[in-house]
């Protein structure tokens, strides 16, 4: 491939704004990263059937998630992003096992949060595991964030989720795979289209999405919403 046009992955959060996106590496240290993993198995082992894709909000229930979540080296690279003024609004687990893991349709977070008001809100992507364009890491299309571009989720039935969004040939021909090894974090914008492809390899794929918002300008109805919200950073954290 010509390295005059392969895409380079943002590590800049000055250019988080424009870009969509940026990659912190080295985050969590392998000994953090290995209690996380053992945490996974424990969880996976109480629902052996289920799809490990579908390991939504295990903070609520599980405390080292929720550390996880709070931990100021995570916080803090959200902070470079989003604002000091945080709040933790959902998280989800999404495990591709071996020669298994389905693929994530290109998609928007933000558009399938029915009781999120307002755009201000950022996915953490923190590896579990060593990610890369073998085992299924994320792909993402930058500078596709834009507000006031139309989206219309359609849907993508041998994907994990059930939606997708039409994605134009050239646009598609700027995705980066975001790479990652475990205990690196990248964060996207809620609008940001991304996916990933299947994961046909011999290796896991484990990533642990944390979602985070500005409660100054994003509005959510806790009557309405599934999970309880939580102040983590700024004057009334």
């Amino acid at each position: 491939m010509d390295t005059a046009t392969t895409p380079v992955i943002n590590h800049d959060p000055a250019r988080y704004a424009t870009d969509g996106y940026c990659v912190f590496r080295g985050v969590l240290d392998p000994e953090t990263i290995a209690a996380a993993r053992r945490e996974l198995d424990a969880l996976m082992a109480l629902a052996p059937e289920s799809r490990p894709e579908h390991l939504v909000e295990p903070h609520v229930r599980h405390a080292p998630w929720l550390r996880l979540c709070l931990d100021p080296r995570v916080v803090d690279r959200v902070r470079a992003v989003l604002g000091d003024e945080l709040m933790l609004i959902m998280s989800h687990l999404i495990v591709k096992p071996p020669f298994d893991g389905r693929r994530v349709a290109w998609h928007q977070d933000r558009p399938t949060w029915p009781t999120v008001d307002g755009d201000d809100v950022a996915t953490a992507w923190l590896a579990l595991d060593d990610a890369d364009a073998g085992n299924g890491c994320v792909r993402v299309i930058p500078r596709t964030h834009d507000r006031a571009r139309a989206i219309d989720h359609g849907p993508a039935p041998d994907a994990v989720f059930d939606l997708a969004v039409d994605v134009a040939a050239d646009e598609e021909r700027r995705a980066v795979d975001l790479c990652l090894r475990a205990g690196d974090l990248s964060i996207h914008d809620g609008r940001l289209i991304h996916g990933s492809e299947a994961n046909t390899s011999a290796r896991r794929r484990a990533g642990y999405t944390m979602r985070y918002a500005d409660p100054r300008t994003v509005r959510i109805d806790p009557a309405k919403h599934w999970v309880p919200i939580y102040r983590v950073s700024g004057a009334m954290a």
